[in-house]
Parts: structure tokens; C-alpha cells; sequence
């Protein structure tokens, strides 16, 4: 793994929020000062595709995520904040889904709403 790769992948990996391609690119400069944003963008698009991060779609803009397994996920809608909703189990609704006789690649179950700190 490359210098800037790993830079891109500990800015990930070490967060406890989904960052944001800019976000990664003002953690991962600390490591590698000369690091630019197409750089950020090729190495997590390199790092979804190893399945190493999880790319979020989200309003605003795509966020990554270093939690891998299936789960569910909450967008603020005022303040665009993105936190894993982990208390949800995924793994009925993914039974059904595959009754379809589909191939299923990918899951995405996003909630939007109001958080906890916009709404006080």
C-alpha cells in the first residue's frame, strides 16, 4: 500500500464519523503534506473496490465508512451529520430481498431525519 493510499485508508479507519473525500483529504495532509484531492478520491475509490471502505451515498455528497458488515445508517437532514444505526438487524430484510432471485451486490438502508442536536 502506498504512502498517500494508507494516509487515505488510517483517515477512514481511524474516524468515528463518515467523512467526506475533503474531510479524508485535511486528516490524511497531516501524514502526507503533498497529498492533493484526486489523489484522496482515486485511493478511496481503490479502497471500495478492495472492499476495504464502504462508500456511503448521502446528501451532500458521498461518506466513508470503515465499518463493513451490513447495517443501517442516519442522516441529519439539517446538519448532514451520518452515524451507523446499529441497532437495526439487516439480515431479515436481506433474507427477503434475495427470495426475489435476484443477485444482490450491495446494501444500503438509510434513514433521514432530524438529529438528536438540530432538534434541541
Amino acid at each position: 500500500m502506498s504512502k498517500c493510499k494508507n494516509a487515505v485508508y488510517q483517515a477512514v479507519f481511524n474516524s468515528h464519523d463518515h467523512p467526506t473525500a475533503d474531510v479524508v483529504l485535511a486528516r490524511a495532509k497531516n501524514v502526507v503534506p503533498t497529498i492533493n484531492i484526486a489523489s484522496v478520491y482515486r485511493n478511496l475509490n481503490a479502497l471500495v473496490k478492495e472492499g476495504k471502505v464502504r462508500k456511503i451515498e448521502a446528501v451532500g455528497g458521498d461518506r466513508f465508512d470503515k465499518t463493513l458488515f451490513d447495517h443501517a445508517h442516519f442522516q441529519c437532514s439539517v446538519c448532514g451529520k451520518v452515524e451507523d444505526v446499529l441497532e437495526i438487524d439487516v439480515k431479515p430484510i436481506l433474507a427477503i430481498a434475495k427470495l426475489s432471485n435476484n443477485d444482490i451486490i450491495d446494501t444500503e438502508i438509510n434513514f433521514r431525519g432530524v438529529c438528536s442536536n438540530c432538534k434541541g
